[in-house]
């Protein structure tokens, strides 16, 4: 059976009441280096999506991010997120060993999008470090913040990134709060409380939460 037939392969993609033109704006910008690390588009054929998928079921990672799935999802997630202009899949190199897995995305078609008052073309991330002995010392801030700046830098009509951590998951508002975010306030999404966070674009608003 085909898998993109067997499971929701974009289960965060929500587009129901958005205008055309929002779902017509440019995928996430992707393929940019900062000192020792290189942010680079995942590739559908080839190791990646197996390396993906043996990370996404380590134990640390998989209870953070609940997509311990198997390899053919694995496969549909990435090739859907290539399909669409919502998602972007990302692999972290340092000094070109692969070290963390991210996706780039439009809040407003995501369904987080739908709890505050989104823009177009705001933009947010999901990252997930492989190795446990990589986290501890100051990479997810640092990766956060190298992240946001290029979005700033590449999208000139992206005003907002968006974060959107486990309201429980200390560690990881500790690193979105390291680059200067504002705590938006908490929503119920579907069976996860979230912590809503933004950074806005110097001399705009920081987006409101709906009411």
């Amino acid at each position: 059976m085909n898998p993109t037939e067997t499971y929701p392969v974009l289960p965060r993609y929500v587009t129901d009441g958005l205008p055309a033109s929002w779902l017509e704006v440019p995928a996430p910008p992707t393929g940019f280096t900062r000192g020792d690390l290189f942010y680079r588009p995942v590739r559908a054929d080839g190791p990646d999506v197996p390396m993906i998928w043996e990370w996404m079921n380590r134990p640390h990672t998989a209870k953070g991010w609940e997509y311990d799935w198997p390899l053919e999802r694995w496969q549909a997630h990435i090739d859907a997120q290539l399909a669409t202009g919502y998602s972007r899949p990302i692999i972290v190199e340092q000094d070109g060993r692969p070290i963390a897995y991210m996706e780039f995305y439009r809040m407003a078609q995501d369904v987080v999008g739908h709890h505050y008052r989104a823009s177009a073309h705001d933009l947010s991330m999901h990252l997930a470090i492989a190795d446990l002995t990589d986290t501890g010392r100051g990479l997810g801030s640092r990766i956060i913040g190298e992240v946001t700046d290029e979005f700033f830098l590449r999208d000139p009509y992206c005003n907002a990134v968006v974060y959107e951590p486990d309201a429980a998951n200390a560690a990881s508002r500790r690193m979105i709060e390291n680059n200067d975010a504002a705590c938006l306030g908490e929503v119920q999404v579907r069976h996860r409380r979230i912590a809503l966070y933004a950074k806005a674009r110097q001399g705009h608003p920081l987006p409101r939460m709906e009411a």
